[in-house]
């Protein structure tokens, strides 16, 4: 029963995520329409670049590690009372697993911001093929990046080359791909419904 449990609240946190990911991108689509197809693909490029640069200046740190004290805070044990009395203790212990993969759930979600950019990036490209493929080339480019930034983390003292890292950069860059289409293929059936409407 505890597991039933469990996957219900995953389950609530995966739709929540998705929630949140729709308005990210309602709100990038309403940008996009004051902004005209040749600089909306210019400005994707630069906000790529620019993360893959952020990424690249991560990698060439010897310590990025967060204080394993972090949980010893009283308002931190407060916080886990009040979330254990609404029910929500579940997320104690993904915060428990989350700090100790700190560095792997670190990669995820930043391979995950990556990932959505270089897909935008693909969908505002004037090449047909990029646009249409745009899930496959945003995959496939994101992890030829965290291949070489696992390269170049080899040569930072104090940091190593992991294929762990590599496999939960893949996670990260999956995931907001399947988010992404997901939330295309809705907003296809919304428009679809609406106009069926009328």
């Amino acid at each position: 029963m505890p597991n039933l449990k469990k996957n219900r609240y995953f389950a609530y946190l995966a739709l929540y995520t998705l929630y949140l990911l729709q308005a990210l991108l309602g709100l990038i689509a309403r940008i996009q329409q004051f902004i005209d197809t040749r600089s909306r693909k210019d400005i994707f490029i630069a906000l790529t670049i620019l993360y893959a640069g952020f990424i690249f200046f991560l990698s060439s740190r010897s310590d990025l590690s967060i204080p394993a004290s972090i949980f010893k805070i009283p308002f931190m044990y407060e916080l886990a009372d009040i979330l254990e009395s609404l029910g929500f203790g579940y997320s104690i212990d993904i915060a428990e697993y989350a700090h100790q993969h700190m560095d792997k759930i670190a990669h995820m979600v930043l391979y995950f911001g990556l990932g959505i950019l270089l897909h935008l990036t693909f969908r505002n490209s004037e090449n047909v093929i990029l646009r249409r493929y745009a899930a496959i080339f945003a995959f496939s480019l994101g992890i030829i990046y965290g291949i070489t930034d696992e390269i170049h983390q080899s040569f930072v003292p104090g940091r190593t080359a992991s294929m762990h890292d590599v496999l939960a950069n893949g996670i990260g860059l999956t995931i907001a791909q399947i988010l992404i289409v997901i939330l295309i293929l809705i907003n296809l059936q919304r428009k679809k419904g609406k106009y069926n409407r009328e």
